[in-house]
């Protein structure tokens, strides 16, 4: 039973730390990004573990882990505020001409990640943007005028 209850625990608190520390990840993480999701995992394994190494153990782990994590997919629908704490919403950072740069500072995006977005899109020049969005999943979208 400790072992449930460390890997609950080890799983909120890498979902926090995670949530907090990296927010670009589903589209566009970077080097860096990868870095600190590996070092999360690998760091996380050990305090749920302990000293038991038996396959019991780590199946308990793995299963407790996939459980609370199927148990959020499923409340942030019934309950879409835990959602908004767990993945984030979509915000606009680009609109109509203006940058908003307390945004992209809490977001950790610059103009660069943008102009990557919108060259994808074959979009070559600002002016044709009317609004450019951090999705909650940490991707951009970019809105072209009409």
């Amino acid at each position: 039973m400790e072992i449930v209850f460390r890997a609950a625990l080890m799983y909120l608190i890498v979902l926090i730390l995670l949530r907090l520390t990296t927010q670009r990840i589903m589209r566009s993480a970077t080097p860096l990004d990868m870095v600190v999701i590996f070092f999360f995992g690998g760091m996380a394994v050990p305090p749920i573990l302990g000293d038991d190494r038996s396959i019991t153990g780590a199946v308990l782990a793995l299963c407790t882990i996939a459980g609370l994590h199927m148990a959020l997919s499923h409340l942030k629908r019934i309950w879409p505020t835990i959602g908004m704490v767990t993945e984030g919403n979509p915000v606009v950072i680009y609109s109509n001409g203006t940058w908003d740069d307390e945004q992209m500072r809490r977001r950790r995006v610059d103009a660069r990640d943008v102009m990557a977005e919108m060259r994808q899109q074959g979009i070559t020049n600002l002016v044709d943007v009317q609004s450019a969005i951090v999705e909650h999943t940490g991707a951009i979208t970019v809105v072209p005028k009409k």
